[in-house]
């Protein structure tokens, strides 16, 4: 019968150092994600609508299914090396039926409600402690989300080169980390074949001062991203970074641009301070030709040779009192140079807030209010044109904590939406000819992200 004890209790410490042992050496799961679903109305009929949420808010201004699936692997570990792969699904639908299939996929132009799309995100090896005397450097490469920089309340990101690419990252230099990057994206601008004259040319301008016959075609532009980021904590609570980042387009041979904006260069310095009360970030961006029209495409639809874009955004989150009040806030300011035959100047700012008061542990009251400015001036004599927009949001809203990032989060919500335009509709899902500048969406949401 002792006999029988010890071997019992020598199984018993086998089985239990088992896991042990896999947590350092054998292959881990991890299961990542993101959510948004629900359910609304917009008063002129059909369901809820998204319009400008990048300038007025995005909290009861979203009307799509979408979600994102990401499975992890850390499938070696010996010491400060590891191996891990990872992987990313994302779908995006109306959610207007319950089977939503492949079969097209929604676009602006022509709307299925049958209709779902599937895209690959991420696909990649990261490689973590390889490096002698930086164990948390990390070598990688494949499809990925490389560092993406955002503003929740608008849904915008103003720094992303994700893509297919490959990089170091966490690199110790200094005080700070320094992660350089190679990523590459296709582009569909607007691309022609030389072909000299033919029966029918089409006559183009061209921004050297040229002008050529040439037969549109279809090929596309791939873009090179080069990316260099140093990010150091100088104080309790601080971080400050800069990044700077190369476009560089490969065009195919015998093409010629209609715009050819050529190598563009982008600066981002973020400022960070964070604390008991909350946090708040300072962003201000620089870029030239391709840069212009946002920051993570190349623009070659206009002429932007000699322009440059500043950009200035501040956004936080600050809890007041008791920590039952808290406050989202985000300020947008653009100002773009073109300088061209047509165009001369752009100007933007957007404003948003999300004050929530935490009715119980669980549950809160919330309201955004947002606006957005535009104007843009030209150099052909044209009138300068402008247009501006309104959203008022009111949400009562379930999640487990008081912080405005709590998640998951089931919102119950009604929006009304303006703008200030007299020919832009707020809404595309309406047949031709009728433009509503206001309305009011309704409905229930759930957000999350694990």
């Amino acid at each position: 019968m002792r006999k029988l004890n010890v071997l019992a209790v020598s199984v018993m410490a086998a089985l239990m150092a088992a896991p042990a042992m896999a947590d350092d050496n054998g292959p881990t799961v991890d299961f990542h994600g993101y959510m948004r679903a629900g359910v609304g109305h917009f008063n002129h009929g059909g369901a809820n609508i998204r319009w400008n949420s990048e300038g007025v808010g995005r909290l009861g201004n979203e009307d799509d299914t979408y979600g994102e699936i990401e499975l992890g692997s850390r499938v070696f570990k010996k010491g400060d090396v590891e191996f891990y792969v990872d992987s990313m699904i994302a779908v995006k639908s109306e959610g207007d039926n319950d089977w939503e299939s492949t079969g097209k996929a929604p676009t602006f132009d022509s709307k299925s409600s049958d209709d779902a799309d599937f895209a690959l995100r991420q696909l990649n090896l990261q490689i973590k402690g390889l490096i002698p005397g930086q164990k948390d450097a990390v070598i990688w490469a494949g499809k990925r989300y490389y560092q993406r920089q955002d503003v929740h309340i608008w849904d915008q990101y103003y720094l992303d080169i994700s893509g297919s690419g490959a990089g170091v990252e966490n690199l110790k230099v200094g005080p700070g980390n320094l992660s350089l990057a190679w990523t590459r994206k296709e582009h569909d601008g607007a691309t022609y074949e030389d072909t000299g004259s033919f029966d029918s040319p089409t006559y183009y301008y061209f921004n050297d001062g040229t002008t050529k016959y040439v037969e549109k075609v279809g090929a596309d532009m791939t873009i090179n991203y080069f990316d260099a980021r140093y990010g150091v904590s100088l104080w309790n609570g601080g971080w400050t970074e800069l990044c700077a980042t190369v476009e560089s387009p490969n065009k195919p041979k015998n093409f010629v641009y209609q715009h050819d904006n050529g190598t563009s260069t982008q600066i981002t310095a973020n400022v960070v301070f964070s604390g008991a009360w909350g946090w708040n970030k300072t962003t201000l961006q620089w870029g030239n030709k391709g840069w212009v029209s946002g920051s993570s495409w190349y623009d070659n639809w206009d002429d932007a040779d000699d322009a440059y874009m500043i950009r200035f955004i501040n956004q936080g989150e600050a809890q007041f009192g008791d920590s039952d009040f808290h406050l989202m806030h985000a300020i947008r300011y653009v100002y773009t140079n073109m300088d061209n035959d047509s165009v001369d100047t752009k100007k933007e700012l957007a404003v948003a807030v999300r004050p929530s008061y935490q009715l119980t542990p669980y549950t809160r009251i919330m309201a955004e209010v947002g606006a957005f400015w535009n104007k843009t001036s030209y150099n052909n004599g044209d009138a300068d044109s402008a247009s501006q927009g309104q959203k008022y949001t009111l949400a009562y809203a379930i999640a487990p904590s008081a912080s405005l990032f709590a998640r998951p989060e089931l919102r119950f919500y009604v929006s009304w939406l303006h703008s200030s335009n007299g020919n832009e509709s707020i809404s595309d899902r309406m047949a031709s000819g009728n433009t509503f500048t206001n309305g009011v969406n309704m409905g229930v949401q759930a957000e999350a992200w694990w």
